[in-house]
């Protein structure tokens, strides 16, 4: 066994280019041989139909950002007339309580009045026995 190299754990944690060039700094690896190590994307070795020329591609990433401000205007406008309804119900509710308000106050100064005038009469009822 120990004569045996192993394949997992006791593998250098660094990637090196075989000579251990100092030029090259030394990473860690995962160790996990079901990793696959990613490389950039060679764009030559791609199948035909995933190949888009450079003008398309930004052609489509403009068409993207053109849509997502379409739905960002759309998404804004959609907004602004919840807020105003919301405002409108929220006037509304003070309109309706500053009646109420109102009303009461008006029912108060009423009451009052009353109550004058039947002090009033009965002063007079008074004043008219004598």
């Amino acid at each position: 066994m120990k004569d045996e190299p192993s394949t997992s754990k006791n593998t250098p944690h660094t990637t090196g280019g075989g000579g251990g060039s100092s030029s090259e700094p030394l990473r860690r690896v995962s160790g996990k041989v079901w990793k696959a190590t990613k490389k950039p994307t060679n764009r030559t070795m791609m199948p035909k139909a995933l190949k888009r020329s450079f003008e398309q591609r930004i052609r489509e990433a403009r068409d993207r950002k053109a849509l997502k401000q379409t739905e960002k205007e759309m998404k804004d406008e959609k907004e602004a007339v919840r807020k105003a309804h919301v405002a409108k119900i929220v006037e509304r509710r003070k309109k309706r309580e500053e009646a109420e308000r109102l009303a009461a106050q008006q029912e108060k100064m009423s009451l009052r009045k009353r109550m004058r005038v039947k002090r009033k009469e009965l002063k007079n009822r008074a004043h008219a026995k004598h």
